[in-house]
């Protein structure tokens, strides 16, 4: 399992997650009925340049995500994962990142709103630490968070790393694939200006 961060161009993936969800998952994570996939892709495509998505990753698909938006000492978390992948502690690790993300930026709380029959994120916000007030049908979760620390930069710094690490990766292989279909070679040769000249 790999949890890293999700680059601005790969929310498409995030956007397939969702849409995987099922129409009463869908209810539990927006916390309203009748979420159509262009909901979904309205709601991704509006996601902030400086919010944060962490993406859990098993067998190269994206099976659960914390998407973390900052709004000045506050900090709102949304937490997905996979209905095959509930056992595995993803979201607990997931929402433990987001907390150091918010953290990271002088975020005072985390905070995360649920319907009040959604069992999972209620027992989640509960086991890490948060206080739950239920009001009129919905969910309330605080979490009080201290000031940022070497542990929390490091975590932080590491699941960047994992991204970067990822996107090497793949582009070696893009490369490769390019070298040893031998068709592309030529074409690589002159962009890096490496061509042979008459």
């Amino acid at each position: 399992m790999l949890i890293r961060r999700l680059y601005t161009h790969e929310r498409a993936a995030y956007a397939d997650h969702l849409k995987r969800l099922s129409p009463d998952d869908r209810r539990l994570r927006f916390a309203r009925s009748g979420v159509a996939d262009q909901v979904i892709d309205d709601y991704v495509a509006a996601i902030g340049i400086d919010d944060l998505i962490l993406a859990a990753f098993a067998d190269d698909q994206l099976v659960g995500a914390a998407h973390v938006a900052l709004n000045g000492s506050l900090a709102e978390v949304g937490v997905s994962v996979d209905q095959d992948h509930r056992t595995d502690g993803i979201g607990s690790k997931l929402l433990r990142q987001a907390a150091s993300f918010a953290r990271n930026r002088r975020a005072e709380k985390l905070y995360t709103l649920c319907l009040s029959d959604n069992r999972s994120m209620v027992a989640l916000a509960r086991r890490s630490g948060m206080q739950v007030h239920f009001e009129g049908g919905e969910a309330e979760a605080f979490l009080d968070l201290p000031p940022p620390d070497p542990l929390t930069v490091t975590e932080e710094i590491n699941t960047g790393l994992f991204a970067v690490f990822h996107d090497w990766a793949e582009m070696m292989d893009s490369y490769s694939a390019m070298l040893v279909g031998g068709s592309a070679v030529e074409p690589l040769l002159e962009a890096t200006g490496l061509a042979k000249t008459a």
